[in-house]
This record gives C-alpha cells, sequence and structure tokens, in this order.
C-alpha cells in the first residue's frame, strides 16, 4: 500500500512538474511573442524615380536604420521643389551624380519614430518634427517621398502644437538654402538671426539686403531670417504679392514686371549701406538685372544665387552660387545657429511663421508625379504638398 501511494505521489509530482515546466514554456514563448511584436518594423514605401526623364513609380523599400545622431521620422506631409522636377527632366541629373533608382524630397513633416543614441535627451519618439531631408547626399533612405525617412537632427526641428504638419513642411529646404546664401562665410556673410536680434528689429540705420523674389518659397524665408537678423529687405514681387512680402518683413516691395524695375531700385538703394544681393530666382536675366544694380551703386559686391552664375558680369560682381546642404557640411555652425537654436524657437514664438501656404494635390505616395507636374508648371506664392497620413 505505502509503495502504491509513493508511485501515485511520484506520478503526480511528475505529471505537476510537466505542466509547470509546460507552463513556464509557454510563458517565454508569450513573451518572446511579445518582444518580438513589439520589434516589428512597419513596411515602408517610396515613390521612386526609376531613371532619368522617367515617371515616378511607387514600390517596397526597406525601413531605414537610425544613425547615433538621426532620428527615423513617420511622414504625414511631403513638399515638392523645383530641384526635384528639374533632376526629373531629362539632361538634369548630371550635376547630382545620381544612380537609379532615387528618392528624391527635401521637405518633410511627421512624427518621430525613431531616435538615435545620441539624441535621447533631445527628442523622443512621438514628437511632431519638420526636417529638410538629404537624400541627394546620403542616398534613398533620407529622400522625403516615402513613408519613412531617415534624418539628420541637425536639420530638424520640433513643430509647436498650434502649427499643423501641413503648414511647417512648406519650411525645411527654404529654410536651409535662405540660411545658406545670407549666413556663410562663402556667400554673403552676414550675421545670423538670434532671439535677440529678432526682438530687436531693422532701423533705418541697418544695412539693406537686396532679394530679387520675394514671393517664392526661398524669398519668403529670406525676407523673414534676414529681418530677424537686423536687416532692411527691399525686394521685387509681382503686384500681387506686396502685402505678401510687406507681413513677411520687407521694408519696401517693387514690381519686377515693371520695364523700370532695375533703375527704380538703383534710385532707392542709393545712399543706403548695401550688403549684397540674394537672387531667389537664379536665371541669367535675374542674375544680370542684381549684378547691374550692384556694379551702378558704386561698390559691387556679391549675389548670392540658387542658380546660374553667367561669366559676362561687371568685374566688381561676383556670383556665389547656394548650397542649402552647406550649412550643415562646410559650416556646421551656422546650421547649429539656425536650425539648432533659432528656427525651434522662432516657430514657437510666431518669429517664424510658415510661408509660402501650401498647395495639396493629393493624398498618398501615388500623387506625388502629380505634384512633380504642378510644380513645373509654376506656383506664385504656394508649396506643392502631398500628404500621406
Amino acid at each position: 500500500m505505502q509503495i502504491l501511494r509513493w508511485l501515485a505521489w511520484a506520478g503526480y509530482s511528475l505529471v505537476a512538474g510537466a505542466f509547470k515546466s509546460q507552463e513556464a514554456n509557454q510563458q517565454v514563448i508569450e513573451s518572446a511573442k511579445i518582444e518580438s511584436s513589439s520589434n516589428v518594423q512597419p513596411r515602408n514605401y517610396a515613390a521612386f524615380l526609376p531613371s532619368e526623364n522617367a515617371q515616378v513609380s511607387v514600390a517596397e523599400t526597406p525601413f531605414p536604420k537610425c544613425g547615433a545622431e538621426e532620428l527615423i521620422v513617420k511622414n504625414h506631409v511631403i513638399a515638392v521643389n523645383p530641384v526635384d522636377w528639374k533632376i526629373q527632366g531629362a539632361g538634369h541629373s548630371g550635376s547630382w551624380n545620381l544612380t537609379y533608382p532615387i528618392v528624391l524630397g527635401q521637405d518633410l513633416a511627421g512624427e518621430v519614430v525613431g531616435v538615435g543614441s545620441r539624441l535621447q535627451d533631445e527628442f523622443q519618439a512621438g514628437q511632431r518634427v519638420m526636417a529638410h531631408a538629404s537624400g541627394l547626399g546620403n542616398g534613398n533612405p533620407y529622400g522625403a517621398f516615402q513613408l519613412y525617412t531617415v534624418v539628420k537632427a541637425a536639420a530638424a526641428s520640433l513643430i509647436p502644437d498650434e502649427i499643423s504638419f501641413s503648414e511647417a513642411a512648406v519650411l525645411p529646404l527654404s529654410i536651409s538654402t535662405a540660411a545658406a546664401g545670407l549666413f556663410m562665410n562663402i556667400t554673403l556673410g552676414l550675421k545670423y538671426p538670434t532671439i535677440e536680434s529678432s526682438q530687436l528689429r531693422a532701423s533705418k540705420n541697418t544695412p539693406t539686403l537686396l532679394l530679387w523674389g520675394g514671393s517664392s518659397s526661398v524669398g519668403s524665408s529670406v525676407i523673414q531670417l534676414a529681418s530677424a537678423a537686423g536687416y532692411t529687405v527691399i525686394t521685387t514681387a509681382s503686384s500681387a504679392h506686396f502685402e505678401y512680402c510687406k507681413e513677411l518683413g520687407a521694408a519696401h516691395v517693387l514690381d519686377y514686371h515693371d520695364s523700370d524695375v532695375v533703375s527704380n531700385l538703383i534710385a532707392l538703394l542709393k545712399g543706403k549701406d548695401v550688403v549684397g544681393a540674394y537672387d531667389a530666382i537664379g536665371s541669367d536675366e535675374t542674375v544680370h538685372q542684381c549684378a547691374t544694380i550692384l556694379h551702378t551703386l558704386g561698390g559691387g559686391g556679391t549675389i548670392a544665387s540658387v542658380g546660374t552664375a553667367p561669366d559676362d558680369l561687371p568685374r566688381d560682381v561676383t556670383v556665389a552660387r547656394i548650397g542649402s546642404g552647406n550649412i550643415f557640411t562646410l559650416e556646421p555652425e551656422i546650421g547649429k545657429a539656425v536650425w539648432g537654436e533659432y528656427v525651434p524657437w522662432a516657430l514657437k514664438s510666431g518669429d517664424l511663421v510658415p510661408n509660402p501656404k501650401a498647395l495639396v494635390v493629393g493624398k498618398g505616395l501615388e500623387n506625388v508625379q502629380k505634384g512633380l507636374d504642378r510644380q513645373k508648371r509654376g506656383v506664385s506664392a504656394r508649396k506643392v504638398e502631398v500628404v500621406l497620413a
């Protein structure tokens, strides 16, 4: 009887032990499932340009990896710039040494989903940011025209709650381009804006900047950044956008359609301390117009241009070509001062206003080509956007 009792107890123990072991194993399995599910990366899709002069097509692409000083952003809104359709067109891609297929796009606004190891004190998952994407210099994971983009934290800023993703997405490339032309030593070399300078603003005796194309995307940021840095801005625009430019901070706006615009600008600038010209249009004609003005004023000087640099200019005038990414690579102190310090404060304080207004052409990556076509046809005081989320 005792032996039977012992055998029964031993059997119960073995069964109970096996049950507990199975229960423990199941817990491990469930824990593994939870851990695995938390690490599952979402599927990423991008609008690829497969070759020069081809139409954009949407395809799946790897989820990007995050470097120590980088963020991964889930894009809610992306914006289109002239450089995008110029690269798409035949004969325009050679300057960038591209490898196809390529993901274009430099403007984005969205939600942080990945934070680099050195940024844990600065950014958190779930925060709303806008960023200047750097795909042309760093590869497809850095292009804006996809669902998830890896961005350099140096070119990103938090978005205040009162500013929408659509509003924020109009700014990034224009901020970097404006800053590169205004503040770099290799361009105009002006002093950059600070909280203190922005609060003081320009007076009648402050140096003056000539800006061609004040209602353009880049021109809109030039007016705001130069004014915040303490310069008087005199610009050109169509008559329909005079008030728009003045609201951004321009002191005077002249109609570039006027056949006497050059002579009128010379008369207006005569006797002023002109620090140079910023050509936000970048055509041969606009560069020549700016050069004529600087030369006639007697001191010559520098034109920061987003585009062309003709050879047949007065000898006392030079053209500095603008590269937006140079504020992060060649003179990173400018990128830090503008993007790292001024922009976050200025957005929150209302000193930097998102302009021009967005022109949304559709929702989803399949509308990127529509956005490129619309931007190529030309827009006035608008920024073409595609909504993704």
